[in-house]
This record gives structure tokens, C-alpha cells and sequence, in this order.
């Protein structure tokens, strides 16, 4: 699998050839921020995907959030379950940290 390079401020880089690109693991992780930091409606060919942000801005979503981020990255291409979650939202601030099981790897652990 491969994915198209993030800059600093998460946009895709272009013009380095194939170093534009990560492969296996990094392509995974690269897929998984960029779908969990993404809202729906965002991608004209895939309306429906990604997080309904709105819905989970106010306090007492904590369940639903934890099911819709578990559910988007557990739809990633290439990951094989989802083994832990946690997150961060606070005065619209989000951070999160997972790790998941792909077809490359046991053990995915990254931050967003």
C-alpha cells in the first residue's frame, strides 16, 4: 500500500517523485489521520465517510465519538482490528492515540 506524503500542516506533498509517497505501516498511519481528521461531507466522492464532527463538539458524546473513530479507522485499507483508542477533545483541541493490528504488523501505535 502506499500513500501520498503529509506536510507540517497535514496537506500532501508533491513534486518529489516517489519520496511524495510512504509505503506499508506509514501508509497506514497516514490513511488513519488523515480519515479521523477528516469531516464527512468533505470528499466529494466519499460524502458519507469520515467523522460527523459537529455532532461530538458538545460534552456528552465521549461513547459515540470512541465508536465513530473506532469505526473509521477499523475501515482504514489495510488494518486488520483496532486493539486500543484513546483521545483528547477539549475546547475543540484533538489528539488522539491508537494502535491497531494491519496486514504488515501486529502493533500500530501512533498519535495524532
Amino acid at each position: 500500500m502506499k500513500f501520498r506524503s503529509l506536510d507540517k500542516n497535514n496537506d500532501w506533498n508533491f513534486g518529489q517523485g516517489k519520496n511524495s509517497y510512504v509505503q506499508d505501516n506509514d501508509a497506514i498511519a497516514l490513511d488513519i489521520k488523515t480519515a479521523v481528521l477528516s469531516w464527512v461531507g468533505d470528499c466529494f466522492f466519499s460524502k458519507n465517510d469520515y467523522i460527523d464532527w459537529h455532532r461530538f463538539l458538545d460534552k456528552g458524546q465521549e461513547e459515540n465519538l470512541q465508536a465513530a473513530l473506532i469505526s473509521v479507522i477499523a475501515q482504514r485499507q489495510g488494518v486488520v482490528s483496532v486493539t486500543n483508542l484513546s483521545y483528547n477533545l477539549e475546547d475543540r483541541d484533538f489528539s488522539a492515540e491508537y494502535d491497531v493490528v494491519t496486514i504488515y504488523s501486529q502493533s500500530l501505535k501512533r498519535k495524532i
